[in-house]
């Protein structure tokens, strides 16, 4: 039997929100204007999953970008965007500092690595573009995504990442509370998808 093609995949999935369209999520949506611009680079692996959460992000906010691939060594867009000065990586771990000890800076963008903990890893290494950008982490938080292990304690899904990120660096909490409940939303989703009330994407 021959494989679907491209174009009937696509059909699939909801071009705004990104799930399979009986998961469709865009009637929790909102379009925020975020001040500060994120890039989420996304491996491929996790384009389409059905528990991923990076198009819920960007495609909540203004000044957000997603983008699939592994390698960026030659990708001119990323280039630009991580070239830029005031560009950081959120990525916890030793070498990473506090993202509340980081001078106010209204140019400041950041980039966010979407997939498993193994494949981010593996294409931050693969890519001295990524591999060179000063690294931020979040104020310890918990996380609430459930649906997937967790590789570490306090690991985060991108939506979570990206909302207590922009939360935390432009102060203003209030203004993407729409992202946590769209998160709450996507969560009870899922529950009922495991109860067996909506069948599964």
């Amino acid at each position: 039997m021959s494989q679907p093609t491209r174009s009937l995949r696509s059909a699939r999935y909801c071009p705004s929100c990104g799930r399979a369209l009986r998961a469709c999520l865009c009637e929790a949506l909102v379009k925020l204007e975020n001040r500060t611009p994120l890039l989420v680079l996304q491996h491929p692996n996790e384009q389409h999953h059905p528990k991923g959460t990076a198009h819920l992000l960007t495609g909540s906010l203004q000044r957000a970008a997603l983008r699939v691939g592994s390698n960026w060594q030659d990708d001119a867009d990323v280039a630009e965007f991580v070239r830029t000065p005031h560009c950081y990586l959120l990525w916890p771990g030793e070498d990473a500092v506090p993202l509340a000890s980081l001078p106010a800076n209204a140019q400041s963008r950041f980039v966010l690595l979407d997939g498993t903990w193994r494949k981010c890893y593996r294409m931050l290494m693969e890519n001295p573009l990524l591999a060179a950008l000063p690294r931020v982490a979040l104020t310890a938080q918990q996380g609430h995504y459930h649906i997937r292990k967790a590789p570490f304690a306090g690991a985060l899904s991108t939506l979570e990442a990206g909302y207590h990120l922009l939360c935390e660096w432009e102060s203003e909490p209030a203004r993407y509370q729409p992202l946590w409940t769209l998160f709450e939303r996507f969560n009870q989703q899922w529950q009922s998808f495991c109860r067996g009330d909506i069948a599964h994407p």
